[in-house]
């Protein structure tokens, strides 16, 4: 959101930086990620934040629609969750006016997924003024077992 007119009531730059806030006053229990239509189709709950290490968890339980048909997540949507938990680790970390826009993205995609129950983990390696970098990891929730791994460089906008 670019204008002073889009920017939510709250004093928050963007939608999902509102649901974070809310998260961390409610005392981290686990929260439907609503503010996004991806988020929702995705089953996405926000598990933890850390903003001080720019940190995220989100459990993921996609709906069969991302079912391609060897049986398993559709590429896209498994980026779509890890770039997810990168976005929202570099929210944590900026400032209620700020937001970010993923710039580039690189997925490496290590086993099939099947549909189920996956978390994934977003870390910000470093946050500047102008980019943030990042990398995340996605598991399936029951096994522990890594099924992707992404890294990516967000555009920070304050």
């Amino acid at each position: 959101m670019s204008s002073a007119a889009n920017t939510p009531k709250s004093g928050f730059a963007n939608p999902d930086q509102v649901l974070i806030h809310r998260f961390l006053e409610q005392g981290g229990h686990p929260l439907p990620i609503d503010s996004n239509p991806m988020a929702i189709a995705l089953g996405a709950t926000l598990l933890a934040v850390d903003p001080q290490e720019g940190q995220v968890e989100i459990g993921f339980d996609p709906q069969p629609l991302f079912i391609q048909g060897t049986g398993v997540l559709q590429g896209g949507a498994i980026s779509a969750m890890l770039d997810f938990a990168m976005a929202f680790a570099t929210m944590a970390r900026l400032p209620a006016s700020g937001s970010c826009a993923t710039t580039n993205i690189s997925t490496s995609f290590l086993r099939p997924a099947p549909q189920g129950h996956y978390v994934a983990t977003g870390v910000v390696d470093r946050c500047g003024k102008a980019m943030a970098f990042t990398q995340a990891r996605l598991v399936e929730a029951g096994t522990g077992r890594l099924v992707a791994t992404a890294a990516s460089t967000l555009v920070v906008m304050t």
